[in-house]
């Protein structure tokens, strides 16, 4: 005879459908809600000089790229400048975790460990922009601009001013070596701050192309005097919390930012070097630039073309304090008190980036021999 068929526990019918449904759900929460991981490297100080910290003022320049291509951007807020950046990006150059960098400047891309691990990129959006932006920070398009300015000295006009130093009116590299201003003089390093770097060259143009001068000679006048910091941002630190340091290597947009602080006339001043009758000064110019074998390399030639939006530019004048390289945005009127780079003679015009790329090592060495004690 037949056996009759075993009746199934409905208990166990009914928990194995539970499972089931709970399987679908969590398959589609994870479709649905998961999100693929676009990384971005930056500075510690990246958009992070405004009223609303940078993670506001991220969140409301790139939530429409993150809804349009649904993805979360990571903003990898590096505790170092541009050259730690580089570093990182080059240790991890065989498995790259990032997509894009922001932050590389006109002088850093010209050393091989940047480009090494950078790919050109032309953005269809470079319309937007000044064409010579393009020309000063990188014409083989390893980066695409992002913002600038001018590098320069900045003082406190609670300590000093054109009164009781008449000099800062009209600066030179002579009067900056006097034990007086070398003393209260704060830079940066020149090996790990593009500020730093800016500084260094800056002073071998004024030395080899004006004065045609022996450039080591000033360091070597002020190597037990200047305040040396790793970084910008512990420059300006020390800068601010010491009434003995009154000069800083910092930016012609200071003043702007001093008077917005403030909310009246800025207490910071700038003081250009002063040759053959003009004001000089070094022009900055920040890229952002697509990661040699990204994960998402769509994906970060997307988001450079994005960070030309009037979006993404018009965040940059009260947060980052430089210029926005997108041509037509009108800036805010404490930029009244920065100083721009149509106002001034560029000193990267006496130097060239080839004269750069073929000697910067060697001026580097020779900056650490004259500055290194023994």
């Amino acid at each position: 005879m037949a056996e009759y068929p075993v009746r199934r526990n409905p208990r166990i019918l009914i928990g194995a459908v539970v499972t089931i449904v709970i399987i679908i759900v969590a398959l589609y929460g994870v479709v649905t809600w998961w999100k693929p991981r676009f990384v971005v490297y930056t500075y510690s100080s990246f958009m992070d000089w405004g009223d609303e910290g940078a993670e506001v003022v991220l969140e409301r320049a790139f939530a429409p790229f993150e809804e349009e291509f649904g993805i979360d951007i990571d903003f990898v807020i590096l505790e170092g400048d541009a050259n730690f950046i580089v570093s990182r990006l080059n240790a991890e150059a065989a498995n790259p975790v990032a997509d894009v960098v922001i932050g590389i400047d006109n002088i850093l891309i010209l050393q091989e460990t940047a480009r090494n691990v950078l790919e050109p990129y032309i953005s269809p959006n470079l319309g937007l922009i000044n064409e010579s932006l393009v020309d000063f920070l990188d014409s083989t398009h390893y980066l695409t601009p992002f913002d600038y300015g001018l590098v320069t000295l900045i003082y406190s006009m609670n300590t000093i001013n054109t009164t009781t130093h008449p000099q800062l009116a009209n600066l030179t590299f002579t009067d900056l070596a006097s034990a007086e201003l070398a003393s209260g003089l704060v830079t940066e390093d020149p090996h790990l701050s593009s500020p730093g770097l800016s500084f260094l060259l800056s002073q071998i143009a004024v030395y080899d192309k004006i004065l045609h001068e022996d450039w080591t000679t000033w360091w070597d006048s002020v190597e037990t005097e200047i305040d040396v910091e790793e970084g910008w941002t512990e420059a300006w630190s020390a800068w601010s919390s010491d009434p003995t340091k009154h000069l800083l290597v910092s930016y012609g947009t200071d003043p702007a930012y001093s008077a917005n602080y403030l909310g009246t006339a800025p207490d910071t001043a700038i003081a250009p070097f002063y040759y053959n009758g003009n004001h000089w000064a070094w022009m900055q110019v920040e890229g952002v630039g697509l990661v040699k074998n990204g994960p998402n390399p769509s994906l970060g030639k997307a988001f450079i073309d994005y960070c030309l939006n009037a979006s993404v530019q018009q965040e940059i004048a009260l947060n980052q304090w430089m210029f926005p390289v997108r041509s037509g945005l009108t800036l805010p009127s404490v930029f009244q008190y920065a100083i721009h780079p149509d106002e001034i003679s560029l000193l990267n015009t006496l130097l060239n980036s080839t004269e750069i790329a073929s000697n910067l090592q060697n001026w580097l060495t020779q900056y650490d021999t004259v500055m290194t004690p023994g």
